[in-house]
């Protein structure tokens, strides 16, 4: 008989806290797994109701893709409450398809940040904290604090114009030379991690950079090496996160 073990139950907590689902090839990434592996696990979670699959059907190459997101067995494990499952279903079920691959793309770096580093903190775009307290003209993919300093992230997938990715480069801008960044994160370090497609991507972007707080790098070079690489390029050079410790789990 099967039993749970330490990288499953940090799973749960996963999807509990932070990632409304997940797809398989993340999910490797937090068990530990190869593939084959991983796909054995998964049928045995599905089956015992610990996950649940919900199929993508916008595209055929989506819909053989389906993501995981906590079963009723699963929801228990991660010490929520019954009654609550219900709306955590239709949470779930309402998040439309059209927006589902950047909200993926935010997760491979929320779960790069935690599964590499101590991460404190993250604020994601659905958190009523930057429509009810923090209002700049941007919502953010996520503000994320980890044992390295502070960040906000934003994942960039080639589709919106200069001019708006311009304009929400002046709206952190601002937030900061205001004063009202250090009042609503007292003590943090500011800086934007800009991740998207290509270098050329990159290069069209940094002609609109006014500021050394602004941080580029693809998604490919950021999921691929350490943490802490020397790979971010900004308006005066090369830069790294400042120095990580490993997570233990």
């Amino acid at each position: 008989m099967r039993q749970l073990g330490t990288q499953h139950i940090l799973l749960f907590r996963l999807l509990r806290d932070h990632f409304l689902f997940l797809t398989r090839r993340q999910i490797e990434r937090v068990l530990t797994l190869d593939t084959r592996t991983a796909n054995r696990q998964l049928d045995w979670l599905v089956s015992e109701q610990y996950l649940c699959r919900r199929y993508r059907v916008d595209t055929f190459t989506h819909f053989q893709t389906p993501v995981y997101y906590l079963g009723r067995v699963g929801w228990n494990a991660a010490g929520c409450l019954t009654d609550d499952y219900k709306k955590y279903e239709r949470d779930v079920a309402a998040r439309r398809e059209r927006g589902m691959r950047h909200l993926l793309s935010v997760y491979d770096v929320g779960l790069k940040f935690i599964l590499n580093s101590r991460v404190r903190r993250i604020i994601n775009a659905d958190d009523g904290t930057w429509q009810q307290n923090i209002t700049f003209g941007n919502v953010p993919d996520c503000w994320i604090q980890f044992d390295g300093g502070e960040a906000f992230v934003e994942v960039d997938l080639g589709t919106e114009s200069p001019r708006v990715v311009d304009r929400k480069f002046q709206n952190y801008i601002e937030f900061k030379q205001s004063g009202r960044y250090d009042s609503s994160f007292p003590g943090c370090d500011f800086r934007i991690l800009f991740i998207t497609t290509t270098e050329g991507r990159i290069g069209l972007l940094q002609t609109i950079t006014t500021s050394d707080d602004i941080w580029f790098a693809t998604m490919d070079e950021f999921l691929k090496e350490p943490l802490d690489h020397q790979h971010w390029y900004a308006l005066r050079g090369f830069y790294a996160l400042p120095a990580v410790s490993k997570k233990e789990v």
